[in-house]
């Protein structure tokens, strides 16, 4: 930035003739002119801070923002999982019941299989007494 004010050209001999006197002078305007100048790099140090505070605000709004719409999909998954966990225990309720019901069929099945083979034998058997009672 370039200074405000152009020093005059006779500023060098001035310094030159009074010495000493103007040098504590050019001390106390060489520490404003650094204050000054500290001042513009801390206004630009402020200034970078705040735009790195305002990124990083901006990315925890979106970061916050993802966890609010992973934690609505984690919720929606949650009910799926419910939903799914009572219709298995009604699956297997059912599927219980059907192998129950299953094996009385087939039990019923074996059953009339085994009365049927004993009612052959028994007629096999009742034929063959007849005809040795006979002859």
């Amino acid at each position: 930035m370039p200074p405000k004010f152009k020093r005059h050209p006779d500023y060098e001999q001035r310094v030159h003739l009074m010495g000493d006197v103007d040098s504590e002078e050019d001390d106390v305007i060489h520490h404003q002119r650094e204050a000054k100048g500290s001042k513009i790099k801390s206004d630009d140090t402020l200034t970078r801070v705040q735009d790195q505070v305002a990124d990083v605000m901006g990315v925890m709004q979106t970061n916050i923002g993802k966890v609010l719409d992973r934690g609505d999909r984690l919720e929606d998954l949650q009910d799926k999982s419910d939903e799914l966990a009572a219709g298995a225990l009604t699956f297997h309720r059912s599927a219980s019941k059907l192998q129950k019901k299953m094996w009385w069929k087939n039990m019923k099945t074996r059953l009339c299989f085994i009365a049927i083979v004993l009612v052959i034998i028994g007629i096999i058997v009742g034929a063959i007494i007849l005809t040795n009672k006979d002859a």
